[in-house]
């Protein structure tokens, strides 16, 4: 199975995330006008002690070596993506929902 997240954010760039659940592995694909991003590496494999977060896994391992702004998805996006091809977050929840969403309600 395969996993696409497209994310447009406020910093003006857009990034899409493919994950795909090979063996005990999810493989990471990060397509993304940002150049800070390329930087931070756009093919890397997840495994199962990644998905729980924290700063020994290679999410942490990456932000710590290259860190990217506090307000980039794409960690929470990579998160997601192999959360679903990992059957932790349902498939059919995702597609019903379509969308998660950051409102700026309200900036005076």
């Amino acid at each position: 199975m395969v996993t696409e997240i497209s994310l447009n954010t406020i910093c003006g760039h857009t990034t899409k995330i493919i994950a795909t659940k090979e063996g005990k592995s999810t493989h990471i694909h990060i397509k993304s006008t940002c150049e800070k991003l390329r930087k931070w590496g756009t093919h890397f494999d997840m495994e199962m002690k990644d998905l729980m977060g924290g700063p020994e896994t290679i999410l942490g391992r990456k932000s710590a070596e290259m860190p990217l702004t506090p307000t980039c998805l794409v960690p929470a996006a990579v998160m997601n993506a192999c959360w679903l091809e990992n059957g932790m977050i349902s498939k059919n929840l995702a597609r019903e929902m379509g969308k998660m969403e950051i409102i700026f309600d309200k900036l005076e």
